[in-house]
């Protein structure tokens, strides 16, 4: 097997940059959500694309707040640490 200098480099790189951007996310998410994990960020936004592939299915975008409800429930559903009630109402 042969393993080429450049691609471990490009590997090494990309692993240092999702560390760093995982460790910024949960900077800026410390306020509103205290109890957070990196699980918990992957979740959120496995939840994400989750509802918007489920939104493209729908004839009609949903109103503002119920889109706001749905989000907070789908991207909590993988959640390691839960969110706190006021989070949840949106």
């Amino acid at each position: 097997m042969v393993i080429k200098e450049a691609a471990v480099t490009n590997a090494m790189n990309l692993a240092f940059f999702m560390v760093n951007l995982s460790r910024r996310r949960m900077r800026d998410r410390q306020d509103t959500d205290p109890n957070r994990s990196v699980r918990d960020l992957k979740a959120h936004y496995r939840g994400l694309s989750y509802a918007e592939e489920v939104m493209k299915l729908l004839p009609e975008k949903p109103e503002p707040g119920v889109l706001r409800r749905l989000l907070a429930q789908v991207t909590g559903l993988g959640r390691i640490h839960r969110l706190p009630a006021d989070r949840l109402t949106g």
